[in-house]
């Protein structure tokens, strides 16, 4: 008898892949945990989430591929973080993982088409990751909570039915719409008792603030037979060999860092993570830049910029203290990065 062997779980590919120090191996531990499972499963998530809202909406084959280009670029930020980390996977399903990743992609899509709460979005999650009183973490399914720092690591309420009251009784006692947004996300925490699921503490901050959007309804709630939505998504996988991060334009957009100012290079690249839209981990996963080569860009000893690697982003603070300017001067200088950036990556791909 013949007995066939049966193939790895994605879990003890990750695993092995999070143990692995040879290089080579390691990258081919990472294509197959991407190629073989997040891969085909984010492509079905994004192209049902997608196709229904497509007849007279704009949406075309190109925001399919988009999407799911964002939510694998956002899988692998995560990864390497956790990877640099050396610590012990916390994922207890990597499809779950995957899938909530996805989820997250799709929303922030169709919420890209409201720039209100985008807009709020943004600012919250910048509040939470620069404020020393909040703090935004991951559970093992690849769920972000928002909390106040104290309450890192804790499970998100999940119980919301009284926020309404609350909400009633701050509206008694002043506007919300007057309150900072600093001074509106600790009320909402308060009022919560405990962490909360961002996604739901933005659609909070926007009620309570004024700004009306309709919630998205998420594909991961069970059915009445106890399926997830996404596992009923026949396999919509297209017969294309659309990359699975658009590598080139990672290499341009590297190419271009390497042409900016030393001070414009350090206040971008040690404050770059995958919320403000890169990664500075993944131009060394994609092959693009190595370790040593990123700290010579940045002229810093590359045994120091080792050492340090695990600890980015820095805050603006502690880059301010590097350059030896002000937190204004850094964050100006970021500012006039990006503004540069995006201009210089327009005309490349307008062939100018």
């Amino acid at each position: 008898m013949i007995h066939q062997q049966t193939a790895p779980e994605p879990e003890a590919i990750l695993e092995e892949w999070l143990a692995e120090t040879e290089q080579a191996r390691a990258r081919e531990l990472l294509e197959r945990l991407i190629g073989r499972h997040a891969d085909p499963l984010i492509r079905r998530i994004v192209t049902f989430k997608l196709a229904p809202s497509s007849t007279g909406s704009g949406i075309q084959r190109a925001d399919v591929e988009d999407v799911c280009a964002t939510a694998l670029c956002n899988l692998m930020g995560r990864l390497s973080r956790l990877k640099s980390s050396g610590e012990s996977a916390a994922v207890r399903s990597f499809s779950g993982y995957a899938a909530t990743i996805a989820f997250n992609a799709c929303n922030e899509y169709f919420r890209a088409r409201k720039p209100a709460w985008l807009s709020l979005s943004m600012k919250l999650r910048y509040l939470a990751t620069h404020s020393p009183q909040l703090a935004i973490w991951e559970n093992g399914e690849g769920q972000e909570f928002c909390g106040f720092a104290r309450t890192r690591g804790r499970q998100a309420v999940s119980d919301l039915s009284g926020l309404a009251e609350e909400s009633r009784k701050l509206r008694q006692a002043r506007d919300p719409r007057r309150l900072s947004l600093g001074e509106l996300v600790e009320a909402i925490l308060n009022a919560a008792g405990g962490p909360m699921v961002f996604e739901d503490l933005v659609d909070l901050a926007a009620e309570w603030s004024g700004v009306k959007e309709t919630r998205l309804q998420s594909m991961d709630v069970n059915t009445d037979e106890g399926v997830h939505g996404w596992e009923q998504v026949p396999d919509a996988r297209p017969p294309t060999d659309v990359a699975l991060i658009d590598r080139y334009f990672m290499s341009r957009l590297w190419t271009e860092i390497c042409e900016l100012p030393l001070t414009h290079r350090k206040a971008l690249l040690l404050n770059l993570n995958d919320s403000a839209g890169g990664d500075i981990q993944l131009f060394d996963f994609l092959g693009i830049a190595t370790i040593e080569q990123i700290a010579k860009v940045l002229e810093i000893e590359p045994k120091q910029f080792a050492a340090l690697w695990k600890e980015l982003p820095w805050d603006d603070a502690r880059i301010a203290q590097e350059l030896g300017i002000s937190r204004q001067d850094v964050a100006n200088r970021r500012s006039a990065a990006r503004k540069r950036l995006a201009r210089r990556l327009k005309e490349s791909a307008s062939g100018n």
